[in-house]
């Protein structure tokens, strides 16, 4: 495997919280990973139970013949006819770190869009919503219940949702409090979907925590390839797309005048994919109009964990892994099936900014079961969430990295039009073409650039 183009530097400024609470990991548990086959199986018993602050399990459905919360897959989920008792399993990792909070999920792809809106929409059908789902934390040791309903007013909604949706945050809110039960809410970053899905100020006021999805943002239903989880713009960027970024939503959010001490900054442990058309075009916004092949374990098109992308790297020379300099986030491209997938690996997690804007934390989906490594590949165990964790704290780079990542880097010249310029403790990369430099390496920071080539002295 061969590297093209040197890594850049991201510096983060102004990360002190003075009395701020102590930050949060949040991690999503996919509960389906228990199906998977050979590596890629994982259970609840598979939980590190002290990698996050928060467990998120996901997901339990609701039902639309009673609008009353239900598991998802009884037969896993459940202990009833001699089930696998998963929610019961997952509660207990509290037994090895009582300072975990286990919080129950409802949505994502196991609720459509229209059942959220019938049931926001009718107060009888929101208290019994809210009767049942107190019932079903309490009954199984659950700390909180999360809200995963992306698009409000979108996806078989209506105009209504928007003030639907905060009428039942509100009612889950107050039943929750009385029990001393967390309330979390997964919203969308970007900008057309906020302006007509969130009363932001009053979203903020009823949770929480609010968590920010910092990935999808590009994918292949779009005919090009791009990074799906971009910190910043890339320089080609331009109208709608120049707006899919994790810094631009995160400060759309704010601009909104949502509570920065609930805001979480959601980030990802997979990769988007696509078939090129061409070899000939392998950067960004090059034609592709097929999404990517499943991979062994996800087995979804256009998807691919972590752990099937060092699975697929590792070894082979028909992958090159390319560190565009514009850009923070790595992605890679093979040679026999003409597969393109961005990413995120360990350093540019380390690099994703969240403590630096006075938020509560980072939260990472898909995060147990696709950043796991097995075998050959793990070296110092789960290095996304922890270097993820270090980056927020504003740590240095420490956590040891994979050997997907580890692979030698083969290109060492500078590509043209960027020069290397160097002080002690700090180094980043300049584009002689573009009136800003880039951001660089955190000052005093001798770690940052000991895994990459280096253009110069």
């Amino acid at each position: 495997m061969r590297t093209l183009v040197v890594a850049t530097f991201f510096v983060l400024a102004g990360l002190c919280l003075s009395g701020t609470a102590e930050a949060v990991t949040i991690c999503y548990f996919g509960s389906w990973a228990v199906w998977r086959q050979g590596a890629g199986r994982y259970d609840v018993g598979d939980i590190d139970p002290f990698l996050c602050t928060h467990l998120i399990y996901g997901f339990a459905e609701i039902s639309t013949a009673t609008w009353e919360v239900e598991a998802m897959e009884p037969y896993n989920d459940l202990c009833v006819d001699y089930g696998q008792c998963a929610y019961s399993r997952f509660t207990a990792l509290k037994n090895l770190n009582p300072d975990l909070k286990t919080i129950l999920s409802v949505g994502g792809n196991s609720v459509e869009g229209s059942t959220f809106s019938q049931l926001s929409e009718d107060a009888s059908r929101r208290k019994i919503f809210v009767n049942s789902a107190v019932e079903m934390l309490k009954n199984y040791s659950f700390d909180g219940l999360d809200i995963n309903w992306m698009h409000p007013t979108g996806e078989g909604g209506q105009p209504e949702d928007k003030e639907n949706y905060i009428a039942l945050l509100r009612d889950l809110h107050g039943a929750l409090a009385d029990e001393d039960l967390l309330l979390t809410a997964c919203v969308s970053l970007k900008k057309p979907v906020v302006d007509v899905a969130y009363d932001v100020p009053e979203l903020s006021d009823v949770v929480d925590f609010v968590m920010l999805n910092g990935y999808n943002l590009h994918g292949p239903w779009h005919t090009f390839t791009h990074h799906h989880a971009p910190l910043f713009a890339h320089p080609a960027d331009t109208g709608a797309n120049a707006l899919l970024s994790i810094d631009y939503g995160v400060r759309y959010w704010i601009s909104k005048g949502v509570d920065k001490t609930k805001l979480v900054l959601g980030l990802s442990t997979y990769g988007t994919t696509w078939t090129l058309n061409s070899l000939g075009d392998t950067g960004y916004y090059a034609y592709a109009t097929q999404a990517g092949k499943p991979g062994p374990y996800t087995a979804t098109l256009g998807i691919l964990g972590y752990n099937e992308i060092c699975e697929l790297q590792h070894g082979s020379d028909q992958w090159t892994v390319v560190r565009d300099p514009a850009m923070h986030e790595p992605y890679a491209y093979s040679t026999t099936d003409k597969t393109w997938c961005g990413y995120e690996d360990s350093q540019s997690l380390w690099r994703k900014y969240a403590r630096s804007q006075g938020l509560a934390g980072v939260m990472v989906w898909s995060s147990l079961e696709t950043g796991r490594l097995l075998g050959v590949l793990q070296r110092g165990g789960p290095t996304l969430i922890r270097s993820m964790t270090e980056g927020f704290l504003d740590l240095p780079f420490s956590t040891p990295v994979s050997h997907c990542e580890a692979a030698p880097r083969t290109t060492r010249e500078c590509p043209e039009g960027l020069v290397w310029n160097t002080r002690p403790g700090r180094v980043h990369l300049a584009l002689r073409h573009r009136h800003r430099a880039l951001p660089h390496a955190r000052p005093d920071d001798d770690t940052a650039g000991d895994s990459y080539s280096n253009c110069g002295d």
